[in-house]
């Protein structure tokens, strides 16, 4: 059973087929849960519960991540990148059509866990299947992939606002919009890539390990076989920057409906667009990221786009307007568009095979995510959805603009 999508995988004809089931993959992970986040404010009204209790409902989402990131590299290097990829996706869309069927919050709570470890696995596991298909074609191809995802987001938020406007339950699109993707899963499973054989699995002490690159955490510009142990201080650093980018990225997707409805008197339809206004600003950004990154350099970069989250967050939350608010959110996405494809291609070059460092800044991701709904639901109930917003995504986003990952990262190094 595990090995039947890395076997379909050898029949792969075209690198370009491969490129395109990598992409459809990546959109489905984007659209998934999108398409039940931008209908939050429905969600929160039919739960009858309060800014608070819904942070701590979505904290679901956080706690299946986390434990099942932590097992992620290991699952991925047992039973190959395109297994885990197939099964994990199709599990995640059958979790969406479960929410549109709970209308209590423990239930929901319970099904966000579930979610949440499928999506934990399939996070690895993507990621996996474009590294591997982007060292094979020697290109950076990455944050493309990454837009694909942020397009599957942002049209999922799209067909959520629409279907709201029009006064369609929440029940019926999510079993619709799961039917949909589970077919894009089943059509993209014969061309996915199977794993790489990892250099190694284990975790080196800091003392055996050779740091003689300067500081270079993402092994950029060295041979994979450079690298065949992983620093747990270099662990404990994707770790932790993990966290912060997903700080920086939750608030202004799963909260941007809600920040736009808490400041303005507008419909839910309309609230909605704040989800497609950071989603499309990702996309965006992650369509031109590679360019950015070969001309600037993975670093500057990827600082460059934590500081304009920043910016974008301050105009989101200090305008006036609902049109420049939103402005200021598509200025976000932007912003954050750059940070997990380049800290990811970082992660699975430090290891040169193994999924252990992808597990890592995952797994630093999940506990960010797990964090990040309960409090962005406090600081809410204590002030507003747009200062808890602000204030949360704002400082983590700071942190990670003013935290080098590498001390040096040339242009070409990061391509």
């Amino acid at each position: 059973m595990f090995a039947g999508a890395d076997a379909a995988a050898h029949a792969v004809v075209s690198p370009r087929r491969t490129a395109a089931a990598i992409a459809a993959v990546f959109f489905v992970n984007g659209a998934s849960l999108a398409s039940w986040t931008a209908r939050l404010p429905e969600v929160k009204a039919q739960l009858g519960v309060s800014d608070a209790a819904l942070g701590l409902t979505l904290l679901g989402t956080g706690v299946g991540g986390l434990a099942a990131s932590l097992a992620s590299g290991r699952a991925v290097d047992r039973y190959g990148a395109g297994t885990v990829t197939v099964v994990t996706s199709a599990a995640m869309s059958i979790c969406l059509a479960a929410l549109g069927l709970s209308s209590v919050a423990l239930v929901v709570f319970g099904v966000l866990i579930v979610l949440g470890a499928f999506d934990g696995l399939t996070d690895v596991a993507m990621n996996a299947q474009a590294l591997t298909l982007q060292r094979r074609l020697g290109r950076s191809i990455i944050t493309r992939f990454h837009a694909l995802w942020s397009a599957g987001a942002m049209t999922g938020a799209l067909v959520a606002g629409r279907v709201a406007a029009a006064g369609i339950s929440v029940r019926v699109q999510l079993l619709v919009t799961s039917a949909v993707l589970l077919g894009i899963t089943a059509v993209a499973r014969a061309w996915l890539l199977p794993s790489p054989v990892p250099v190694a699995t284990d975790t080196a002490d800091p003392a055996d390990a050779d740091t003689s690159d300067d500081g270079d955490i993402g092994g950029l510009g060295l041979p994979a076989e450079v690298r065949t142990s992983t620093p747990r201080r270099l662990l404990l650093r994707l770790f932790a920057i993990g966290a912060m980018v997903a700080l920086a990225e939750q608030p202004p997707n799963d909260w941007a409906a809600l920040l736009l409805d808490d400041r303005f008197d507008i419909s839910p339809g309309v609230a909605s667009l704040g989800l497609v206004a950071t989603a499309g600003g990702m996309l965006v950004g992650r369509i031109f990221g590679d360019t950015a990154t070969d001309r600037y350099g993975a670093e500057r970069t990827r600082r460059g786009g934590a500081l304009l989250t920043v910016i974008g967050l301050v105009l989101a939350a200090t305008t006036p307007f609902a049109v420049t608010s939103a402005l200021g959110l598509l200025v976000t996405g932007i912003g954050l568009s750059s940070l997990f494809p380049l800290l990811f291609r970082a992660a699975g070059d430090l290891t040169g095979g193994s999924h252990g460092a992808m597990a890592a800044f995952s797994s630093g991701a999940r506990l960010g995510f797990l964090l990040g709904a309960p409090a962005v639901g406090l600081l809410a109930d204590a002030s507003s959805v747009t200062i808890a917003v602000l204030t949360l995504a704002g400082g983590a986003a700071a942190i990670v603009a003013a935290t080098p990952v590498s001390r040096r990262s040339p242009a070409g190094a990061a391509s």
